[in-house]
């Protein structure tokens, strides 16, 4: 598809793959598994820590054929800006496991399949 672009160049599509999968789109959830806060006596907050980067993402797109990835396993996929935390660092090389897998079939349309994965700063998978 060629493409005309004018004024301020932005992201554009989705650069991940998935195998036997047209992916359509993808979420990044990134968010601290732990936090802690500490209040004075009037109830305000006067300290807040934040710890262990934890990273979800999930992949939505069409199936080619009915090999799915399974849960449990690692899964690999590239995300346009840097809002995944390997490691605790920003990236846009998204690594985690998978923990769920969605599927939807109709009479009308083609079957999709979104899968969920999560990443902590601390595991490897």
């Amino acid at each position: 598809m060629a493409a005309v672009s004018t004024g301020t160049t932005c992201l554009f599509g989705v650069d991940g793959l998935v195998t036997n999968l047209f992916v359509q789109g993808y979420s990044v959830n990134a968010t601290f598994n732990l936090s802690g806060t500490v209040a004075d006596e009037t109830g305000l907050t006067k300290t807040a820590r934040y710890d262990d980067r934890k990273t979800e993402i999930t992949v939505d797109g069409i199936c080619k054929t009915d090999s799915m990835p399974t849960i449990g396993a690692s899964f690999s996929f590239t995300i346009n800006a840097d809002t995944a935390y390997p490691s605790g660092s920003k990236s846009t090389s998204y690594v985690g496991t998978i923990t769920a897998i969605s599927q939807k079939g109709s009479n009308k349309d083609f079957t999709s399949v979104s899968v969920t994965a999560v990443d902590y700063e601390g595991v490897t998978p």
